[in-house]
């Protein structure tokens, strides 16, 4: 008869099995094994030792107590009188009050230098060369017949070094399964080049089927450059990545690569959805290269909804030179963008202006928040709106109110199924203050809303990557399209029409029957909004 412990390690044992089942997959292996765990692990080692000096100065405190407090107030007196959000500095102010020296040396820890030198003097060069694509042909102030858009195209031609455009056409995707073959389609078109930049790449039916059309595009002798953020695109090991996509004739770029260091740079993730072929259509919106996002994802137990645009003609250009000032700045080069410039558009006998821009954190412009707010502070009816996420700043929220206040309809929908937690419930308590005052506030009941949308008045819609939260707003590298009196925004209209009547209203009811636990998560945390 076997013994008690053998009976018990016959008991456990297909659990072990299981266990050593689920090590053993590649994908796990590789995501403990991988570079991303291991420089989490290092950044919290460093955290933990920097925590342990400040626990190893207590017994000193009564020294340390009057220091800590002056240094405590000439650092407030310096926050509060230094550029940027208020409600950052609000943020910071609470580590500041409690623990002084902790709080001020993890500031300056996370804002010396937090663009290195060599990429202020690279952005100084895509300046230059950006300025010279503005003087050539097709990019006069005769592009704006609209004189009533006039102020936001010279705004965003200054600012964003976006022209406005006419005669360009503009193709609605409701959806990324919609969106996909299309876009396949134009690939496996191309002649000359191919520019992607998209912040999630991940293996799957969806990346698998376009990188076999760029790998059989890269042997006709079609040139491909390939862009993804590293943190995004973690799953499939960003840096190896890259290199197994060199061996295979595509040129490849991770971009702001993940490293063990504590430095503000790395919360300056590249969130655009870019894909431009040989200059004559550019696809952006909200999805990104992973199944989920055309709802191929075997393990996705609701639906994803999310939009996408196709622009053809002149428009395209802007496509082009955002993808190439970044290609350039991740690389340190300055090649002459001119070969993929002066090409032949075809041009559209269609009415509107179409405007490509583009945001990032280094400009310090809050281009993406303006733009937003030039809608809300324009409309005269409506001003509708999907966002996955609602962490809004004082100027967006006030703005929102003021259009309603105004006699303005504003109506936002977002997501019924969570992706993040934290910020799931932080947003829901801005969602509270907004439903307050007479914004009305929509769950997608379907699932998980992901497009990023703002359409107004029947004639003006925007459509790209920014989502209304402080880390599209500020913090990263952005891309949208500005549409004006395009006959796309009826289409636009007409999708939000259509997926508004599958949602709940946010209530005050509503909101009152989420759980506690919820609510009381979503309001510690709005102390730290901006750090979200």
């Amino acid at each position: 008869m076997p013994s008690k412990p053998e009976k018990q390690n016959a008991r456990k044992a297909p659990h072990l099995k299981k266990v050593r089942k689920l090590l053993n997959n590649p994908v796990v292996k590789s995501f403990i094994y991988g570079r991303v765990v291991l420089i989490f692990v290092l950044l919290l080692i460093q955290l933990f030792l920097f925590l342990a000096f400040f626990i190893w100065l207590e017994p000193y405190t009564k020294y340390l107590f009057g220091s800590g407090l002056a240094a405590s107030f000439v650092f407030l007196v310096y926050l509060f009188n230094s550029p940027g959000k208020n409600e950052y500095k609000m943020a910071w102010m609470l580590p500041v009050m409690f623990f002084p020296l902790f709080g001020i040396s993890l500031y300056v820890l996370m804002h010396i230098e937090d663009l290195p030198h060599k990429l202020k003097k690279q952005i100084k060069l895509l300046k230059e060369e950006t300025d010279h694509m503005l003087a050539l042909p097709g990019f006069s102030d005769a592009l704006v017949p609209y004189p009533e858009i006039r102020d936001i195209a010279l705004y965003l031609k200054s600012e964003a070094l976006s022209p406005a455009y006419t005669n360009s056409d503009v193709r609605y995707f409701p959806n990324g399964e919609s969106a996909f073959p299309v876009m396949i389609d134009s690939l496996k078109k191309a002649k000359k080049f191919i520019f992607i930049e998209y912040f999630i790449i991940n293996s799957g039916c969806m990346w698998d089927a376009i990188l076999n059309v760029l790998i059989r595009k890269a042997e006709e002798g079609v040139e491909i450059r390939v862009m993804y953020d590293a943190f995004g695109s973690a799953a499939i090991s960003p840096v190896s990545y890259e290199k197994y996509l060199k061996s295979l004739g595509i040129q490849a770029k991770a971009v702001i690569p993940l490293v063990p260091v504590v430095a503000a740079y790395l919360n300056n993730r590249d969130h655009r959805k870019i894909c431009v072929v040989d200059g004559e259509c550019a696809f952006t919106g909200g999805i990104n290269l992973s199944d989920e996002y055309i709802n191929k994802m075997r393990k996705l137990t609701y639906y994803w909804k999310d939009t996408v645009i196709r622009v053809t003609g002149k428009a395209v250009r802007s496509f082009s030179s955002m993808f190439l000032q970044l290609w350039d700045l991740i690389n340190n080069t300055s090649d002459s963008f001119d070969e993929y410039l002066e090409l032949p558009y075809e041009s559209y006998d269609i009415p509107g202006v179409v405007i490509p821009y583009g945001d990032n954190a280094y400009n310090k412009k809050d281009i993406a928040e303006n733009v937003y707010l030039y809608v809300l502070s324009q409309a005269k009816k409506y001003v509708h709106i999907t966002t996955p996420y609602t962490i809004l700043d004082n100027q967006m929220m006030n703005a929102l109110i003021f259009a309603v206040k105004r006699g303005v309809e504003v109506s936002i929908l977002v997501p019924r199924h969570i992706d993040h937690y934290i910020t799931h419930c932080t947003g829901r308590t801005f969602v509270k203050t907004l439903t307050d005052s007479g914004v009305r506030v929509y769950e997608y009941t379907p699932g998980f809303i992901h497009s990023k949308m703002f359409i107004s008045d029947d004639t003006t819609a925007v459509v790209g990557s920014i989502n209304l939260d402080y880390r599209s707003l500020y913090n990263q590298f952005e891309d949208a399209v500005f549409m004006y009196k395009c006959p796309v925004v009826a289409e636009i209209e007409k999708d939000f029409e259509e997926t508004q009547a599958l949602c709940t209203e946010i209530t005050a009811e509503v909101y009152k029957k989420s759980p506690a636990i919820k609510r009381i998560v979503g309001r510690v945390f709005r102390l730290c909004a901006p750090l979200l």
